[in-house]
């Protein structure tokens, strides 16, 4: 079983990787990142925290693109190409479909992210002129990438019953929602109707809450964060995203390619 989820990671990391668009996001995210060199020239405060600030953001925002932009594929392309029929008719299981779908675009996005955030490492080194070096960069990364694998989870559940559009439009909403799920919270334990409590209170467990992952403003404002904390975030991804491929699973294995 993990020899083929593997094989199915490894193919489909191929294939990732040999994605034009990828690269034009990847060229132009590192374009951005790399002008926040001269960015900081430009403004006004501490010039260090605004590269760390914008470049964190930057990692963000296009990592996001490229887990929502590739997971909504997944799917859809093999079903597309009628490859699906082929793959299928091995000795290959749909859960290790899934699984094997979602382990290669993870690596994928674990080197673009690398890459982004090497970049962005680099970029405040030298505005300091060979001062002390930020790792809490890649610290913040790491949240980010955490973030974007829960992204393609989310990505590879809706490909399995609908289209990419529909897709993207879910797990972008979800993306929004995620980062909100705890003023919901809070707003909801204000309310005077048990109702909207008991509601609000649902959703914060249900939804996914993203805020787990963000940990770029310790880094771009100097604040402390617990070691406790990353630990337990990376077990928040772990069984919120096991839980989301198990439902793709079952979803995926009632859906009928005949």
């Amino acid at each position: 079983m993990l020899r083929r989820i593997l094989s199915i990671a490894a193919n489909t990391f191929r294939e990732t990787i040999r994605n034009k668009i990828l690269y034009a996001i990847l060229a132009f995210a590192l374009f951005v990142i790399g002008m926040t060199f001269f960015l900081a020239d430009l403004s006004v405060g501490d010039f260090t925290r605004i590269i760390a600030d914008v470049g964190l953001a930057s990692i963000h925002v296009f990592g996001v693109i490229m887990a929502v932009f590739l997971g909504i594929t997944l799917v859809s392309n093999e079903v597309d190409r009628k490859t699906i029929y082929l793959i299928l008719s091995k000795p290959v299981r749909r859960f290790e479909f899934i699984f094997g779908k979602t382990l290669g675009l993870s690596i994928t996005l674990a080197l673009t992210t690398l890459a982004m955030a090497a970049v962005l490492f680099l970029v405040h080194l030298a505005y300091q002129y060979g001062g002390r070096a930020e790792p809490g960069i890649f610290v913040a990364s790491t949240g980010i990438y955490m973030e974007l694998v829960l992204l393609t989870c989310l990505a590879t559940l809706f490909s399995t019953f609908t289209t990419p559009v529909l897709s993207a439009i879910f797990t972008l909403s979800l993306f929004l929602v995620g980062h909100l799920t705890n003023y919901l919270h809070v707003l909801g334990e204000r309310s005077q109707a048990a109702a909207v409590r008991w509601g609000s209170k649902a959703l914060f467990y249900l939804l996914p809450n993203l805020e787990n992952f963000n940990w770029k403003n310790e880094v771009a404002y100097g604040g402390a964060r617990s070691l406790a904390l990353p630990v337990l975030a990376a077990g928040y991804l772990f069984l919120y995203g096991a839980a989301v491929l198990l439902l793709a699973c079952i979803l995926f294995s009632r859906k009928d390619f005949k």
